[in-house]
């Protein structure tokens, strides 16, 4: 199959990229458009084994809120190597991720950093930075002991910013486990721009705070240390990158015209998206539209085996050296530890996820298709060659020097003829040798759409997508060539609903299955609606002890919402449901 690219006018690209004055190349100039990041966590002390809720959001060089890239990256730091990353989809400027903390990571402080791909052409000093603590108690000397008592969390000191003083009430002076409660938030501004608040139990140690505890205000004065303007703006989604490489060598290849890449999201749905080359054998493919994803597909077409795709990594993965003071932990803490590691042991154990894990799976491909056939609709036939051939309509096998090649009838001035410059993807992995399809069990589909052109994908130019969809779309027993790989890849993280029980109904409070929840309220999304105070409920857990209540966020015109609140969980007199103590 050869793929024909055509030269198209891309007046689109050019003018996004004129407005916002970034470069594909070169330096970039003094009066551009500067991003900057702030992230918020439901807390700043977890456990190995735990995963960091998190709420982004982006702002401009004066700290107005901004919509700009479609993707923000965090990573996990200690010393200079990142421990965990993870992308987090950006929509209107904020976004929402999770960071699973693996259950072997060492304790100590870790350095949270943040930045966009837009960021990334200036110096590293504008990332978003501060410290959470990480314990591990699965560890024999998971902690060193210190000779004095840290038990009170550090105040958070904002003076010099410009703040919003907002007032922080309970329904109640405290609670009781398993109780349903309510947050009053009042003196809000009506100009939110995003608000998030988290209840979690009180840090139990004290964490350090940066040099500024809301760095994005002395970053977004830095403007110096520019770098080259290589890195584009994610303005419409996820950008990958890689290379093409020979197959046997790993070598990069020759910048072959006739080489055409694509990359594709398996699954159900067509989400195909065509590579721009910029010069020795380098790749990038603009995708939008993609979140929670766990794999990839490359393909190099007309590559006959020869060449692949190696894809590269977005992160920065190795930083500079930064002090970071030791974390150490009062012997007098050690019980109340061991019982939060028990909590989150049973946690584990009792739910597989407490937050909605909905993968997002819609079709990058807008267009319905030409032709769609259930497969159990018509007699089910052995050979995929009679499948095409009964009922397929318009598209046929064909034997071109012994290889067989999927083909669809076109119209072109008026001539009929069959075109093999077709896109075959089988639970959206790109098939390039059709010998694949044609020897492929048909009782394993579920259905065949088709869909006629001509259809642009990219600046390619094809005849018809034919795509096949198994009952299990796990693209299974599928034997690819070496220009098509499969890979693990994470997506950008969407906003996921956290579900937690609902206690002001009797019977959840009679239930016997554990709640050992360490975070009792995280609503990243605070929808005021110009209101100046509101009400948040919340329930308790089976823990027991000291909790804080933390309000973040800023305004449309970029001031600081800030406000927390300790209150108190007492254990309940009756014994039918078990308590820990934190």
């Amino acid at each position: 199959m050869i793929i024909k690219q055509k030269k198209m006018k891309r007046f689109h690209i050019i003018l996004l990229l004129s407005v916002v004055t970034v470069p594909f190349f070169g330096t970039m100039a003094s009066d551009e458009l500067h991003e900057r990041m702030y992230v918020q966590t439901d807390k700043r002390l977890y456990l190995a084994g735990e995963q960091i809720l998190m709420k982004l959001f982006t702002v401009d060089a004066a700290q107005i809120p901004l919509a700009f890239s479609k993707v923000g990256y965090v990573e996990l730091v200690r010393d200079t190597v990142a421990q965990v990353q993870i992308k987090v989809a950006l929509n209107g400027g904020t976004g929402e991720g999770r960071m699973k903390l693996p259950a072997d990571l060492p304790s100590g402080y870790y350095r949270l950093v943040a930045y966009t791909q837009y960021m990334r052409n200036e110096s590293p000093d504008v990332f978003f930075e501060k410290y959470v603590g990480v314990i591990n108690t699965f560890s024999p000397d998971h902690f060193p002991e210190s000779q004095e008592t840290h038990t009170e969390n550090a105040a958070s000191n904002k003076k010099g910013h410009a703040l919003e003083h907002v007032s922080l009430e309970l329904d109640k002076t405290a609670y009781s486990m398993r109780e349903h409660g309510e947050l009053l938030l009042s003196g809000l501004p009506q100009n939110i721009h995003t608000l998030s608040v988290s209840i979690a139990g009180k840090d139990l140690i004290v964490i350090p705070d940066t040099e500024d505890a809301f760095p994005l205000v002395k970053k977004s004065d830095s403007h110096s240390g520019h770098d080259t303007g290589k890195f584009l703006p994610e303005y419409e989604g996820h950008i990958i990158t890689g290379k093409i490489v020979d197959s046997k060598t790993g070598k990069t290849g020759d910048d072959n015209d006739l080489l055409t890449p694509a990359v594709t999201f398996p699954g159900e749905g067509i989400r195909f998206f065509g590579g721009q080359k910029s010069g020795e054998g380098k790749l990038r493919f603009i995708t939008s539209g993609i979140y929670d994803t766990d794999e990839i597909a490359t393909v190099v077409y007309n590559a006959q085996g020869k060449w692949r795709i190696d894809v590269e990594s977005p992160f920065i993965a190795r930083f500079e050296s930064k002090p970071t003071p030791e974390l150490y932990v009062d012997s007098t803490l050690f019980d109340r530890l061991l019982a939060r590691s028990v909590a989150l042991q049973v946690f584990h154990y009792f739910s597989n996820d407490s937050i909605d894990s909905q993968n997002h799976e819609a079709s990058s491909f807008r267009k319905n298709p030409s032709l769609s056939y259930l497969l159990d609709d018509y007699t089910r036939f052995p050979t995929m060659e009679e499948v095409f051939t009964e009922f397929i309509y318009n598209t046929r096998f064909r034997n071109r020097n012994g290889k067989q090649e999927l083909s669809v009838v076109v119209n072109k001035n008026n001539n009929l003829s069959h075109s093999n410059n077709v896109v075959v993807l089988l639970d959206g992995v790109p098939v390039s040798d059709h010998s694949t399809i044609y020897n492929y069990d048909p009782l394993k589909v579920e259905k065949i759409n088709v869909h006629f052109g001509p259809l642009f994908m990219g600046s390619i130019e094809y005849d018809g997508i034919i795509e096949l969809t198994t009952y299990r779309r796990l693209h299974e027993d599928l034997n690819l060539d070496k220009s098509t790989q499969i890979i693990p890849y994470d997506g950008p993280q969407s906003s996921r609903k956290t579900h937690t029980p609902d206690y002001s109904v009797e019977e959840n409070r009679q239930s016997r299955k554990p709640d050992v929840r360490h975070t009792l309220l995280w609503q990243p999304d605070v929808q005021t609606d110009g209101r100046t105070s509101i009400r948040i409920p919340f329930n308790t857990s089976d823990l027991a002890g000291e909790f804080q209540a933390t309000v973040e966020g800023i305004t449309q015109d970029g001031k600081i919402i800030h406000a927390t609140l300790i209150f108190e969980v007492k254990p309940l007199s009756s014994e039918k449901i078990p308590f820990i103590s934190i």
